[in-house]
């Protein structure tokens, strides 16, 4: 009697068997490529553009928010007055004009050409960064609604950056779940410290608040589209740089 690994090509046609295994394996921890009229519709692709885009959107609104609070008549004397103690490093404007939440999540220092990432924990730390924002910005709007001479304008922007907000971290929970479905997400939102100086009925505690939201969300918002691309970059490469810097 023959054995089947004695004949000529078993080894051969058994490494073909575990190859195919092994790329269907692979191939099954991606989501699918949906069909559509005229091509194919890749779902983790579409959701990275949609949240990159939604960041672009929350960047140019921090910048422009951060402009007109200066010169709106409801708080230009606010944060004219707080900008000149921080310049003096008076202790209080000075934590509240430098010191950011959101910087408890470290962010890993990264470049189109670093190669060694843990693509799960980079997820997870993009997460817990989005995330920190959720209350601040949910409770800014709570409070500009409730404001006096607050411009209709300015409020629009805060609940527009808000919902960003929100719909970006939605994103990237989706994405993890999708590429990591099996694995725990490990959500641990920093506390910001400013919460109850927000939510007090004396104005300048309010403009502490607003002062310190505004100048750590207009770096945030640049940090966030920066990696939401190092993400897009890792997991689609035909979409990195320098195609889709802003």
């Amino acid at each position: 009697m023959v054995l089947p690994s004695s004949l000529p090509h078993f080894w051969a046609l058994l490494l073909v068997v575990v190859s195919n295994l092994l790329l269907w394996e692979k191939a099954t921890s991606i989501p699918a490529c949906e069909t559509k009229e005229g091509g194919c519709w890749d779902p983790l692709e579409e959701t990275l553009k949609s949240a990159i885009q939604r960041a672009k959107t929350n960047r140019k609104l921090a910048n422009e928010f951060y402009v007109e609070l200066y010169h709106n008549k409801f708080s230009a004397g606010q944060f004219a007055d707080l900008r000149s103690k921080l310049m003096m490093k008076e202790e209080v404007a000075f934590r509240a004009g430098t010191y950011c939440h959101s910087s408890l999540v470290k962010l890993p220092r990264l470049d189109k050409d670093s190669i060694v990432v843990d693509m799960e924990w980079y997820l997870t730390t993009m997460i817990n960064f989005v995330g920190s924002w959720v209350s601040p910005l949910y409770q800014l709007v709570i409070e500009l609604s409730a404001m006096e001479n607050v411009h209709e304008t300015t409020l629009s922007k805060a609940k527009e950056i808000e919902e960003n907000n929100r719909e970006i971290l939605d994103d990237l929970r989706w994405i993890f779940t999708q590429v990591y479905p099996t694995a725990e997400k490990k959500e641990e939102f920093p506390n910001w410290g400013y919460l109850s100086s927000l939510k007090s009925s004396s104005r300048s505690y309010k403009f502490l608040a607003m002062f310190n939201i505004f100048r750590c969300l207009r770096h945030d918002a640049q940090d966030i589209l920066f990696h939401l691309q190092m993400v897009e970059c890792r997991m689609i490469p035909d979409n990195c740089f320098p195609r889709n810097i802003p």
